[in-house]
């Protein structure tokens, strides 16, 4: 009996054929082997006879074995009610801020308005019919209503949206969910109409990129079908009475060395401006440190490049800067403001040597090849006591300079090496004093192994031994000669020196890193650690007098500077190749020097205090807050738990300078958590450029400071950007196989035909249970006997 359509339900209007047997495959799979068998059986019993006979009784067997098999189908017929199912094409209108460029009916957002309702009336025309979905997107997607729209195109609605993504349409566009219509859902894509003025805020170029390429190309694809949905793009804006002139972007370094020269390249995209010539600026913290001269051209971007030198290291701010033009629809974007680190050209380094040897030829070398290090070596070929049968001045190729390295120098040099080096035979004992003061000072200072360092240097008991990171022995012949594999120790795990990962071939983790590489031979035993310092390596079985294991490597800082022991005149051995164990070169000696370096000059990077900022490096939305992330570490590297942390927000720009650093609002009382860090939020008041300054202090000690500085834009980035950019909508339509068109031709745009079908309801009519059938099968089994007898077959 046929149920009860629902109303709205279409009659049946379909049909086709299908089984209605309730047998399992297998049984139907077995009555047809027997049926073949049967036939095959009925061939050989009509051996001998005529062959017009045989292939007659031949075929009504095989006509009754198929007659069987389809009464056992039982066959049946199926009645469905049907309906095309239409596609759903997706209407996108962008509701950013820009789109409020234009008065009054030529307002951007209300032609968009327009041509949108003039797309849905054209599409409720069409046949086969399609389900219009109306979108509103800026920096998201949002269904929207025709009431929406007619208040969009009388000015009740006004387009505020602080960004454009111009691909986020064609993103959701496969989604079925994303329209509130409960009728879209399901529904393959047909068509995707993207109207917007092109002012994308998300770098999108008319290059697109290869993703958005392959989505392009595939946009509603749906299994089994080769048909896609065209992607059109309505272009609103793109008129010539509007007239800008956009600095879109810089294209710089985010860092530079001070004393080099910097090259910054402006891009500048204009309209209505063409044949001008236009003079820009580059000033670094309010000061023009370079100019040039742009003849603007129709068409395409166009790029200039300041070349200059900064002179000062730090985190400096740019500005980059053009005359607004008579005309001009938007003053904001000729402005762009973007920050550079500039750090110190050259590290300053004097290495002594107290002879020729491996150490000191594989250090050398790495110091040389280091393009941050400017590097002075002395290395002494012979000492004053050594017999020779030629005077001091044929055999010395250099006096040694003591005096005016130690005094005179000292205090230019950012770190000192005494490598393998006894300071007795050259009258150094007055100078060590200097050494000493020079690293209480803020100096860095290395003292590396051998037999001429450290207690067999004579260094116990010297201003020397009271910045080293170890106690010395007294006396000489504390050298061990065996070979090791040094032991990372927690603090090295977790220490800027020792952080060599990556460098070592078949290391599983830090804590093999350094049994990855060749032994070392030979330390330099001490009597432990001085007061405040940390060993990085150990020796795996050398004890010292306090039971603990001898340091390889050892860190102390000393005052406002640091030093650093190395134990051992081996570490070369690291520089050597490894094929022989199988596991390839090694860069770790040279990225253990490096950290070293970068550890004793205090590098910003390597500071126990970090600020990090949340702000966007194109510049901070007006009245945005930022975030500032404080993270703080003790001498051990482990994090600072309890410090407090002090925040000030300083204004760069020319009409604050000489500004007091403000402190920020609820910044009292703020102190490191348990993983060593505190979040402060910062409210800028105004639009430019501002430092942030964070300290850390433990108790009345200062942990560490760090700086950043981070840019309030002019305006929004709407506002800024707000060109209309046909050319990005153009590729947008081009690559999506559609048309991109103006407001008043929007009528008539191609859309995708799936064809699919919907069956709403059906039922089954039995066909094989009729005299018909029975008197088939009877009919061709009586036949099929007759003959059989009548030619004497059994």
């Amino acid at each position: 009996m046929d149920p009860v359509a629902p109303v709205g339900t279409p009659a049946f209007n379909d049909w086709d054929l299908t089984s209605l047997s309730s047998l399992p495959s297998g049984a139907l799979a077995a009555a047809a082997v027997v049926l073949v068998v049967a036939v095959a059986l009925s061939w050989n019993s009509t051996r001998g006879a005529p062959m017009p006979t045989r292939a007659g009784l031949l075929a009504l067997r095989v006509l009754l074995a198929v007659a069987v098999f389809v009464v056992l189908l039982e066959p049946g017929r199926r009645l469905m009610a049907t309906s095309r199912e239409p596609d759903r094409v997706v209407v996108a209108v962008d509701v950013s801020a820009s789109m409020s460029v234009g008065e009054g009916d030529r307002q951007r957002a209300r032609i968009a308005a327009r041509a949108a309702r003039t797309i849905l009336d054209d599409l409720a025309t069409r046949e086969p019919a399609v389900v219009p979905e109306l979108w509103f997107f800026d920096d998201e997607m949002r269904a929207g209503s025709t009431d929406d729209l007619a208040s969009l195109a009388a000015g009740g609605l006004p387009p505020v949206g602080r960004e454009t993504r111009l691909a986020l349409p064609v993103q959701r566009a496969d989604d079925a969910s994303a329209g509130d219509d409960a009728g879209a859902r399901g529904l393959p894509l047909g068509g995707v109409i993207i109207i917007s003025d092109g002012a994308d805020t998300g770098g999108l170029t008319p290059a697109l990129t290869g993703e958005l390429n392959e989505r392009l190309a595939t946009l509603g694809r749906v299994p089994g079908s080769s048909v896609t949905a065209p992607l059109h793009t309505v272009v609103v804006g793109a008129d010539a009475s509007f007239k800008d002139v956009v600095l879109e972007r810089v294209i710089a370094d985010e860092f530079a060395f001070v004393r080099n020269q910097v090259n910054v390249e402006v891009v500048v995209r204009q309209r209505g401006f063409g044949g001008t010539t236009l003079p820009l600026t580059l000033a670094e913290d309010g000061v023009v440190v370079a100019r040039a001269e742009l003849a603007l051209k129709d068409g395409a971007e166009q790029r200039v490049t300041f070349t200059y030198a900064p002179q000062q290291a730090g985190k400096r701010l740019y500005t980059v800067q053009a005359p607004v033009l008579d005309g001009e629809a938007i003053a904001e974007n000729n402005r762009l403001d973007f920050t550079m680190k500039l750090i110190r050209d050259r590290i300053r380094v004097l290495q002594v040597a107290g002879r020729p040897s491996w150490d000191e030829r594989f250090v050398r070398r790495l110091l040389k090849e280091n393009p941050s290090v400017d590097l002075i070596s002395f290395f002494i070929l012979r000492s004053p006591s050594d017999i020779s049968g030629a005077g001091n001045n044929e055999l010395s190729l250099i006096p040694f300079p003591t005096k005016e390295l130690f005094t005179e120098q000292l205090h230019t040099f950012d770190v000192v090496i005494f490598q393998d080096f006894n300071y007795r035979p050259y009258n150094m004992g007055i100078y060590l004093q200097n050494v000493a003061d020079y690293v209480r000072g803020g100096g860095g200072f290395l003292m590396m192994g051998g037999d001429l360092s450290f207690s067999e240097g004579d260094y116990e008991g010297t201003p020397i031994a009271e910045v080293l990171p170890i106690r010395l022995l007294p006396g000489r012949g504390h050298l061990a000669t065996d070979d090791f594999a040094p032991v990372l120790t927690d603090v090295g795990r977790r220490h800027p020196i020792t952080d060599v990962a990556g460098t070592v071939a078949g290391a599983a983790d830090a804590g093999t890193v350094f049994q990855a590489l060749p032994p070392l031979q030979g330390l330099n035993k001490s009597a432990g650690l001085a007061d405040g310092a940390a060993a990085l390596l150990t020796h795996p079985f050398e004890n010292g007098p306090d039971g603990q294991a001898q340091p390889v490597i050892a860190v102390r800082d000393v005052g406002k500077g640091r030093s650093v022991a190395v134990m051992t005149d081996t570490t070369w051995h690291w520089s050597l190749p490894q094929v022989g164990r199988g596991t390839g070169r090694s860069d770790a000696h040279r990225k253990l020097l490096a950290n070293t370096l970068r550890w004793l000059i205090r590098d910003p990077e390597l500071s126990r205090v970090q600020l990090d900022l949340d702000a966007d490096p194109r510049g901070v939305e007006p009245g945005a807050a930022v975030v500032a992330e404080v993270r703080a570490q003790d001498p051990m590297y482990q994090p600072e738990v309890g410090a407090s942390v002090s925040v000030r927000l300083i204004p760069l720009d020319d009409t604050a300078r000489g500004a007091q650093p403000a402190p920020v609002p609820g910044n009292d009382g703020v102190v490191t958590g348990s993983d060593g860090s505190a979040r402060v939020t910062l409210h800028p008041d105004r639009p430019g450029a501002w430092k942030v300054r964070a300290e850390v202090k433990k108790g009345s000690d200062v942990v560490g400071v760090d700086e950043d500085v981070f840019v309030v834009r002019q305006a929004s980035l709407e506002r800024l950007f707000a060109e209309a950019r046909p050319e990005v909508l153009a590729a947008l339509a081009a690559a999506g196989g559609g048309r991109s068109v103006d407001p008043d031709d929007v009528t008539g745009l191609p859309i995708g035909d799936h064809g699919r079908v919907r069956v709403h309801r059906q039922k089954t009519e039995p066909v094989w249970n009729t005299w018909a059938a029975l008197f088939v099968v009877v009919g061709l089994a009586a036949v099929e006997w007759w003959w059989r007898r009548r030619r004497g077959f059994a």
